[in-house]
């Protein structure tokens, strides 16, 4: 997060929770249902977030609102991957797009939505069958698409509230 929140753990904290909280309702309740999962726009708030407030606070808020909305959902056999996917992801959009430009920032979108899709080609093709990676590949395409777009438009949204935090 922004260096003023350092100053204080407990602002820290609660937005971190709200963050994940976000994730959590965006990927658990805005959803389509798959054949091995299901389609969601919580990748858009990972993204935003990552951009916005930077890799530390994208992923573990990406990868905390995830694992919880594959427990929660009926998903517990995707959680321990969901953990790790969108953690990375959301590291990966901090790490290269934030206080970036914005085609930097897109790049960074694009090389995590990659990421993604990978790595739940590989569960899938693991927790179910090769057969099954093509249609998990196009329900991900879908799903990161979507969270590209999203974090086009709600990232400079959250910069906005959180340059305005920092100078109240």
């Amino acid at each position: 997060m922004k260096a003023s929140h350092a100053s204080s753990p407990l602002l820290s904290l609660v937005i971190l929770s709200l963050l994940t909280a976000l994730v959590l309702v965006a990927t658990m309740f805005l959803k389509l249902p798959t054949a091995t999962g299901y389609i969601h726009l919580g990748d858009g708030i990972i993204f935003s977030v990552s951009l916005a407030l930077g890799g530390l606070t994208g992923a573990t808020s990406g990868a905390l609102g995830s694992f919880l909305a594959d427990i929660l959902g009926g998903y517990p056999a995707w959680a321990p991957w969901t953990l790790v996917i969108k953690g990375v992801a959301g590291y990966i959009v901090g790490r290269l797009g934030h206080t970036k430009a914005r085609s930097r920032q897109l790049v960074a979108t694009v090389l995590a939505s990659l990421w993604i899709i990978v790595g739940y080609a590989v569960g899938t093709a693991i927790m179910y069958s090769p057969k099954a990676v093509w249609g998990e590949i196009l329900g991900n395409l879908v799903q990161t698409g979507s969270g590209v777009i999203i974090a086009t438009v709600l990232t400079p949204v959250l910069e906005s509230a959180f340059a305005h935090m920092n100078r109240a």
